[in-house]
This record gives structure tokens, C-alpha cells and sequence, in this order.
């Protein structure tokens, strides 16, 4: 899912810089996804 230091979204491939702002992305974007707390019911 990362590479060189990045992140990528796994819900819409959108590269970020870092783990920080793939997660301000889900926030805004995909709010309420819960992927970051570890549920992957949602894939």
C-alpha cells in the first residue's frame, strides 16, 4: 500500500506524502470508512 516513504489510497489510488495526509484525505473524502482503525469489512 506504501511505497518510497508514501502512502496510497486504497480506495482510490490518490498518492500522498505520508500516512498524515492519506489520512486527512479518508477523513474528507471517504469519512466514516473506518480503515484506519483496522476495520476491512468495507474493501
Amino acid at each position: 500500500m506504501s511505497s518510497k516513504g508514501g502512502a496510497v489510497c486504497p480506495y482510490c489510488g490518490s498518492k500522498f506524502k505520508d500516512n498524515e495526509e492519506l489520512s486527512k484525505h479518508i477523513d474528507r473524502i471517504h469519512s466514516g470508512s473506518g480503515l484506519l482503525e483496522g476495520d476491512t469489512s468495507k474493501w
